[in-house]
């Protein structure tokens, strides 16, 4: 498809936020950021202007990236910026993703002496689109560089003006209001925990030895990672004396059931219940079965519930639709002991990939959910990302020496 003549989207430009932005931009506070971040770390020291004029060429082409939060009488909206985005100084090594206050760009930039990192409100993009960005931004600061590279597809072209496919609400062209989907009420383990100054705590792993591991039992790495963290949360609910079941939320790239361009967000999610009594092989087997359920259905009829509620509020006004979304969102995360996201691989072309160390994919700290986890690979290493709001990390560290 040939490129639009003129842009998209001008300064003062308005973009309604879809249904997954609503909710993040209802519950952003500094308790809960609703942010996320992936962070790339390099062989060589970050080269801060070449760093700032790639991040210039992004987000021109994608001026979304750069916008901030308001709201009128009915909905949260984003406007879009005038004001150039500007690369910061890290102040903390790898801290969770902060709260964006009113005014601020809601894609922040930080770098430190061998890593950048690119974080953002989950208003403005999911994981998988953050993930393609920020290898075209990889592209783009090393070209400056005077990296040639030659295979450049599956890349944004910065060159190019934005597609009117890259900002669609794909929630909205796919929903079928003919189709519903709720999870079933489940009285769930809740972590008991001291609370602490949120942290990331990032482990390492050699990919082909997870990925051997995992076949080993029959399932994927993301089912084998997650059989470890539910098997660990185990230990940790029968210190507290507790018989509730644990639980887990892992998001769901729609794009993986229904075709769309989208750079917003297009995720639902899957709860998912660790069976019990079972040995690990077992859980992870019940695991697989749980996510086999996922199908482009079962997707279809998720973002149709949420989008039939979006509907149904179109006149309501937004401080009555606030009170309801944060009640039903803090009924979504106290339904869960732990999250998983995982991006998957990111792949890289030849000439930038043996110039990168590493990705890391932190979440943004989650009040109600002591523990949460991201999971990203590249070449043969594998990263998992804890955040966490407890004072004790053992647990955490449990995991790791599991996986280990």
């Amino acid at each position: 498809m040939s490129t639009n003549k003129k842009q998209i989207l001008q300064p003062k430009s308005k973009i309604i936020l879809d249904q997954l932005g609503q909710y993040y931009a209802t519950v952003n506070c500094e308790k809960n950021s609703g942010t996320f971040s992936i962070t790339a770390h390099l062989k060589e020291k970050i080269n801060t202007n070449a760093l700032q004029q790639a991040v210039n060429e992004i987000v021109k082409r994608l001026p979304h990236l750069n916008v901030k939060l308001e709201s009128d009488f009915f909905w949260y909206y984003h406007e879009v910026l005038e004001s150039p985005l500007k690369i910061i100084p890290e102040t903390k090594f790898l801290a969770p993703a902060k709260y964006f206050k009113k005014d601020e760009p809601l894609t922040r930039v930080t770098y430190s002496e061998n890593h950048f990192t690119m974080e953002v409100l989950h208003t403005v993009c999911d994981g998988r689109s953050l993930s393609k960005i920020i290898v075209s931004l990889l592209t783009e600061y090393f070209e400056i560089l005077g990296c040639e590279v030659r295979n450049k597809n599956g890349i944004i072209d910065c060159k190019a003006l934005m597609k009117s496919e890259e900002v669609e609400n794909a929630y909205q062209r796919y929903a079928d209001f003919s189709k519903s989907k709720q999870e079933k009420e489940t009285d769930v383990y809740n972590p008991k925990h001291e609370v602490a100054e949120p942290k990331t705590i990032i482990q390492p792993f050699d990919l082909d030895m997870l990925k051997t591991k995992a076949r080993n039992h029959g399932v994927t790495i993301t089912e084998y990672i997650l059989a470890h963290i539910v098997t660990e949360f185990s230990v940790l609910r029968d210190k507290d004396g507790c018989k509730k079941t644990i639980t887990a939320n892992i998001p769901i790239d729609c794009r993986s059931f229904f075709k769309s361009e989208s750079l917003r967000n297009f995720v639902s999610n899957k709860i998912i219940s660790m069976p019990e009594n079972s040995s690990f092989t077992e859980v992870a087997h019940g695991i697989r079965k749980q996510l086999s359920e996922v199908n482009a259905d079962y997707i279809q009829a998720k973002i149709s519930e949420m989008e039939k509620l979006i509907r149904l509020g179109k006149y309501i006004p937004l401080f009555i639709k606030k009170w309801l979304i944060k009640k039903i969102g803090k009924a979504e995360s106290i339904g869960n002991s732990t999250g998983l996201s995982n991006l998957g691989l990111i792949k890289l072309p030849e000439e930038i990939s043996k110039r990168i160390e590493m990705f890391s994919f932190s979440l943004g700290a989650e009040p109600n959910m002591p523990y949460q986890f991201g999971c990203v690979a590249t070449g043969n290493i594998l990263t998992l990302t804890a955040t966490t709001s407890a004072k004790d990390n053992e647990v955490v560290e449990d995991i790791f020496s599991a996986l280990k």
